[in-house]
């Protein structure tokens, strides 16, 4: 069976629409066959988005990586009306996410590549690519810190049994303080931010 991040072209296309309200707005996307959660908005998608729409203060630059259709950056484009940028690997995925801004009425820079190039953000968000193994979630861990503003929060939700407490260690390694923020349903939300702000922060 292929995955999502594959673009395997030999999959037959099956259209849908992907309905679901976050923060008392309602959205609708384009799906099909050969992308994340095709659908329904992921769970770990739906407790990250809650979780940072409660406890960010409108950052003014976000990263949505592995933005598949587009649910994270577009409810975030929405929200805070900041300059977003969404990356994904998955050609379809992404041209999906191109239809969705559009008839989202929000404004995006959307991206097809294999991890973080270029910019700085104030927010990073990610429910990382699990199926694709710890070397790859890692380097795109690393990417994301690269592109972090000094003083920016780079977002994570993973199950327990796939890795959380593991990737908050990897995460603590790499000078950075880490904070649980959230369980549900088996997930954890927690956040990273580079070790000389936060400390800065609590003085």
């Amino acid at each position: 069976m292929s995955q999502y991040f594959e673009n395997d072209k030999t999959l037959q296309d099956k259209p849908q629409i992907l309905s679901f309200q976050i923060n008392g707005k309602s959205y609708r996307l384009h799906s099909n066959s050969g992308v994340f959660s095709k659908d329904k908005l992921d769970t770990g998608t739906r407790i990250l988005l809650e979780t940072v729409l409660k406890e960010e203060n409108r950052p003014s630059s976000v990263l949505d990586l592995g933005c598949g259709i587009g649910p994270v950056g577009i409810v975030c484009q929405k929200e805070w009306d900041a300059r977003v940028t969404m990356i994904d690997i998955n050609e379809k995925a992404v041209e999906l996410a191109k239809k969705n801004i559009v008839e989202n009425y929000v404004q995006a820079h959307v991206f097809c590549q294999d991890g973080v190039r270029e910019g700085q953000f104030e927010c990073i968000l990610l429910n990382p690519p699990i199926r694709t193994g710890k070397k790859v979630i890692y380097r795109l861990f690393d990417e994301c810190l690269e592109h972090l503003e000094n003083d920016g929060r780079f977002w994570l939700v993973m199950r327990k049994q796939h890795g959380a407490q593991s990737a908050i260690q990897y995460l603590e390694e790499k000078e950075c303080t880490v904070r649980k923020v959230n369980r549900d349903k088996g997930f954890w939300v927690f956040v990273a931010q580079k070790k000389s702000i936060a400390q800065a922060s609590r003085i």
